[in-house]
């Protein structure tokens, strides 16, 4: 970075000129700006058709609707999406939004960037070095967005942004080293547009150049070098939740491990009591549902931050208790359908709360939870970004194998995690294999008794007594050695729910070299794609579910290639390093915002 002052983008700002799209600079052009990203954006595959970057996006260059204004859909408006995992460059019109030009990268600091279009080609460079190539360009014609920092729905960028250039020409190499670091003129030739950004006071930035495009700015922030606020790592957060059983009892194990080693503490306050208290880690945990005492704990607690999961009424009891600090509302899951999450947050109670009572709202990075929450709170600052797991703690462990192949599964017995589809999927499977084992981990403290007679009742039905092992209510610790068990025994794990937020217990399969077949749940997507880290079958199809377990049981290849790409996979994408750099970011925005 070349100057002191620069603008901070906080996730909803943008700056425009008046012409928003640069219709006039075609096919051929240079974007250039310094960049210092505080959050990940959503990566998508290189394309030339389709709308992919519909979400997740860190706009720092917007992508304009190509048919602005005079409605030519064979034009699109160029885009930049930058966070700390790379870059991505959108075109943007009339049903389309690809990327095509994706590069996967850490960035920190500050960091020059430059996309040169020539002839409707992308190439990128990253502080003056080639990073990528992308691929040419489906429209007819491609042109440079005159709006920085992003656009709703699609995705608004966070952190510093400098130095801002627009070229009619396709910089070089040399061009570009020799510039980037270096305050120009505007005379240059072809110097379309440039915007230093270094007013450092009021709501108009200018252009140098004598085109005049000056930009207006909505909500970015003024800063400098030398007053960026530094993030207080000593921080005080409370992770509420019913009870500690679960997938979120899990995520709050996780974020303990991730967030304190980054010198954040962390405690834990649960309603009621439940089986995950056994596993134990080194943090205060509270459970108790008396208002005297949870405003007595928050109280003493100081709080820079509480996180509130699922639970509206404590959510409502906290802001009235008077506390003062960062509230937000944490939602790990929504019903047993998609169409329910929708029509959940329409509730007119449900919406006055969390429209009332909170900060923001932080949930993972599920598609049905970003449409719904987007939809019904487009103006509540939101965050989502992939949930965490500590790989070196919980991993593969080799074990005596068996002489038969496990499939195994993990839930409660209610509806959405669907046992009955298990049953059914294992029985077939039992009639041309009698050697099959079924295992069965469930949570027996939890879940109606009708359901549980069901389930005895479906096991004599299908003749299952003798085939099937449940294990009740294990310590998390354990289940390495069951799934690591189960992949070697040539089985694997069956995932049946119909809705999926996130999804651990797949995570943890993968994690220990165990294949997993799920149903298409929308959170599992995290983790699985067909046939390279794992595989899907339509929700309801047995017949489908059962060709796609054999051929995963009988083909070694794609089993052992299944196998290795699952673990990579998770190890890479689910870092507890991630996690808190994205937890720590989105403190810093809102300590900025509140």
């Amino acid at each position: 970075m070349i100057r002191n002052v620069f603008l901070t983008f906080h996730g909803n700002n943008i700056v425009a000129t008046q012409k928003q799209l640069f219709s006039n600079i075609k096919n051929t052009f240079t974007i250039e700006f310094w960049a210092k990203p505080e959050v990940t954006h959503e990566i998508d595959k290189e394309s030339t058709r389709g709308i992919l970057g519909t979400f997740g996006q860190r706009f720092a260059i917007t992508p304009v609707y190509g048919a602005y204004r005079d409605d030519d859909s064979s034009r699109a408006g160029i885009g930049v999406s930058v966070g700390t995992n790379g870059v991505s460059v959108y075109e943007h019109t009339k049903n389309y939004l690809p990327a095509t030009l994706v590069y996967k990268a850490s960035l920190s600091g500050w960091t020059h960037i430059a996309v040169v279009y020539n002839n409707k080609t992308p190439t990128l460079y990253i502080n003056g070095q080639f990073a990528r190539a992308g691929i040419t360009s489906a429209m007819r014609t491609v042109v440079p967005s005159g709006v920085f920092g992003g656009v709703n729905p699609y995705g608004f960028y966070v952190g510093g942004l400098g130095e801002v250039r627009i070229w009619s020409t396709a910089r070089v190499q040399n061009e570009i080293q020799k510039n980037m670091n270096r305050e120009l003129t505007g005379n240059e030739v072809g110097l379309f547009g440039y915007w230093k950004l270094d007013e450092g006071e009021g709501l108009i930035t200018k252009d140098a150049t004598i085109n005049n495009n000056n930009c207006s700015i909505n909500g970015a922030e003024w800063n400098t070098l030398q007053n960026t606020k530094s993030q207080d790592k000593n921080m005080n957060i409370l992770f509420t939740y019913y009870l500690p059983s679960g997938g979120v009892e899990t995520l709050n194990r996780q974020r303990f491990y991730a967030l304190s080693k980054k010198n954040i503490n962390c405690d834990f306050l649960y309603t009621q009591k439940g089986i995950g208290l056994q596993n134990k880690f080194n943090s205060s945990i509270f459970v108790t549902n008396e208002d005297h005492e949870i405003k007595n704990i928050i109280e003493k607690g100081k709080y820079d931050a509480i996180v509130v999961c699922t639970d509206l009424t404590l959510l409502q009891k906290v802001k009235n208790f008077g506390y003062q600090g960062i509230l937000i509302y944490n939602n790990e899951g929504l019903g047993v359908n998609k169409e329910y999450a929708d029509y959940y947050l329409k509730v007119p109670s449900t919406s006055s709360i969390i429209s009332n009572y909170c900060d923001a709202i932080i949930y993972p990075k599920t598609h049905h939870l970003i449409e719904a929450f987007k939809h019904n709170f487009p103006l509540k600052k939101q965050f989502y970004f992939n949930n965490c797991f500590n790989t070196e703690e919980f991993h593969y462990k080799a074990h005596p194998n068996k002489n038969y192949p496990i499939i195994g599964w993990v839930g409660r017995l209610e509806g959405n995690k669907n046992w009955k589809d298990f049953l059914l999927i294992g029985a077939e499977l039992i009639k041309e294999n009698p050697a099959i084992q079924l295992w069965m981990f469930e949570d027996n403290t939890v879940g109606e008794e009708s359901e549980r007679i069901a389930f005895q009742q479906k096991i004599e039905e299908l003749n299952l007594k003798d085939h099937l092992k449940i294990y009740a209510n294990q310590p998390h610790i354990k289940m390495a050695d069951y799934f690591s068990i189960i992949g070697d025994s040539g089985g694997f794990l069956c995932s049946t729910s119909k809705v999926e937020s996130f999804g651990y217990a797949v995570l943890e399969a993968l994690v220990c070299k165990c294949p997993v077949l799920s149903t298409d749940s929308d959170g599992v997507r995290n983790f699985i794609k067909h046939n390279l880290t794992g595989k899907f079958y339509t929700f309801g199809n047995i017949n489908e579910a059962i060709q796609e377990a054999k051929e995963l049981m009988s083909n070694t290849v794609l089993r052992e290639a299944l196998r290795k790409n699952g673990v990579a996979h998770i190890v890479e994408n689910f870092s507890p390093e991630k996690y808190a750099e994205d937890f720590i970011n989105m403190m810093h925005i809102l300590k900025n915002q509140i």
